[in-house]
Order: C-alpha cells, then sequence, then structure tokens
C-alpha cells in the first residue's frame, strides 16, 4: 500500500468523476430538492433543484473508489500527470459554461 498513491487516486478519481458528470452527465444526473430535502434522478416540475450538489456527491464517491484504488498500487503516478489532468478538466469545464463568461 501506498499512501501518496492513494491521495494521487482520490484527488484523479474526484477530477474525473466530477469533470463526466457536468460535461457528459455519466453518471446520471443526480438532484436535490432542498424544499422537499430529498434526492431524485430527474428534475420535478414546479420545483427549484440544485444539481450542483449532486455533482459534488460524485465528486466524492469518485474519490473514494480513486482512494481504493490507489490503496492497491505499489507507485503513484507522477504528480505533473494529476495536474495535466486537472488542468484538460478545467479547460473543458471553462469552454462547456463559456456563455457564463462571455454573454449572450
Amino acid at each position: 500500500m501506498s499512501r501518496p498513491a492513494a491521495w494521487w487516486g482520490a484527488s484523479a478519481g474526484a477530477v474525473i468523476v466530477y469533470a463526466s458528470a457536468v460535461l457528459f452527465s455519466v453518471p446520471p444526473p443526480l438532484f436535490f430538492f432542498p424544499r422537499l430535502w430529498r434526492w431524485g434522478l430527474h428534475p420535478l416540475p414546479g420545483e427549484p433543484a440544485v444539481r450542483w450538489y449532486g455533482w459534488l456527491v460524485y465528486a466524492a464517491a469518485g474519490a473514494l473508489v480513486g482512494l481504493l484504488i490507489g490503496r492497491r498500487t505499489q507507485r503513484r503516478p507522477s504528480w505533473v500527470l494529476l495536474e495535466v489532468i486537472t488542468v484538460a478538466a478545467l479547460v473543458a469545464l471553462v469552454w462547456h459554461e463559456r456563455q457564463w463568461f462571455i454573454g449572450p
């Protein structure tokens, strides 16, 4: 077991799963309905939903899976690779949400 590999895996898992949930809806969208205080996979008509909380849940799940996989590896990959993955995800997310930055 390698602790640095476990932390690397947790970081990579969180970034990859968060970005895939936002960009591709894989895993399926997860919504939180604050007035009903419940979760769901589909929006409810007339009910405000917070999708970002679902993305955070998926990021935490990705971190947990990455942590478990990383614990089984003997050596961790380079931190530079994690930086490349993170910057690529950030650029993809900014491009996906570009309408927020450049306006209508």
